[in-house]
This record gives C-alpha cells, structure tokens and sequence, in this order.
C-alpha cells in the first residue's frame, strides 16, 4: 500500500505492534460480542496475541495510525483491492501458528469476520479502504481520540475520491460514525449471539475528476 501522509497523526512501524496490541486487548477486553462468542472470559493475554496477530497481517497490506506516539488509540486501514503476495501468505501462515494456542476464540473470531465479509460483498463499492481495525485504551475513551484518528483519513479520501466502509457492532457507535458522516447500509445479527453487525459507508464529498 502507498505510503499516505496524514496530518496529526503517528503512523505505526512494526517495533510500536506489542504496544499497539495491548491497547486493542484492553480497548476490546470488555466488549460485548467478545464476551458472547469466547466461552468465558477473553484474557487480556489471549487477546493480545490475537491482535498482535491481526496487526502484523493488516500491516503487511495496510497502514496504522495512533493519535499520537504514546498509542492512545489505533485506527487501521486496509485497502480492498490488494491481493496478497506468496511471501505474504507464507508470512500470515507462520503468524497464524505463532497464536496457535488462542485457535478457539480466534476461530469464533473468524466466524465473525466471515458475516462482516457477507456485509461487504452485497453493501460495498467496488473499491474503498476498510476501516479494518479501531481501538482507543479504556484510560483515554470520551476524548474524541475515535474521532481524531479518522478525520484525517476521510479527508485523504475526499482528495482521492475513495469511499470508506466499516463494520461496527455497537449502535452507540453507529450514531458516532454517522456524526462523520457515514450512513447505514445493513445490519446482520451474529448468529449465537444476541448482537449486531452494521455496515456503514462514507462516499467522499467530492470526486476527484
């Protein structure tokens, strides 16, 4: 992926991904789908070695921010229209085998990602980034740092033209991306569990010709 310039914001190398891992376990620790779909109580352990296995492979295709270097919050982007390299497989099956032990709740995980895919396939334009991966660390949450780490990519898409698409699973933050101005495409409850996924897209405010 392109190398984007975003203005006030910390762009991830790989040295800062245990760092950011742990922000996302701890951002996520509580969160109603995980609670639903991991038979008991995700660890913080268990969740790190996941999201650091979700950063490596975004990152591998993709660009991550922080607010700021000290990793308040992280926002990962990913185009859809890159394929994968052969190395990059070999380098995502060896990652996945590094977190062999959290195989279960990743897996229900996966089965997550899958209806998320569904939403993506039938709602999505043909091309656009994902808006893969956002987490604030419980210590910074109701600061606006949600909001500080996605403005300056949806105005890098104004400029390019590029919509963005995301799913999320809380209608709190339904309200919070339309306030961007997102809007609602679909919704599909999570079969097993009592929760919602909702798709959401944001065409860019003007073309570029």
């Amino acid at each position: 992926m392109e190398e984007i310039p975003l203005q006030y914001l910390y762009k991830l190398n790989k040295s800062d991904i245990p760092k950011a891992a742990g922000v996302c376990a701890r951002a996520f620790h509580d969160d109603p789908v995980m609670k639903e779909i991991s038979k008991e109580e995700a660890r913080i352990d268990a969740l790190y070695q996941i999201f650091e296995y979700i950063l490596k492979t975004g990152m591998d295709s993709g660009q991550a921010y922080a607010s700021s270097a000290n990793l308040e919050g992280i926002a990962l982007w990913e185009p859809n229209n890159v394929r994968k390299t052969f190395n990059q497989r070999l380098r995502h099956l060896f990652y996945l085998f590094q977190v062999r032990n959290q195989l279960p709740l990743l897996t229900e995980m996966s089965r997550v990602d899958k209806i998320s895919q569904t939403l993506r396939n039938k709602h999505a334009p043909a091309i656009y980034f994902h808006l893969a991966l956002l987490a604030v660390d419980p210590e910074y949450q109701g600061n606006g740092i949600a909001g500080h780490l996605v403005r300056p990519m949806l105005d890098f898409m104004n400029e390019t033209g590029i919509p963005c698409y995301l799913e999320t699973q809380s209608a709190q933050n339904v309200s919070m991306y339309e306030h961007l101005g997102f809007k609602l495409l679909a919704s599909q409850v999570i079969t097993g569990t009592s929760q919602t996924i909702y798709g959401m897209l944001k065409n860019p405010d003007r073309k570029v010709s």
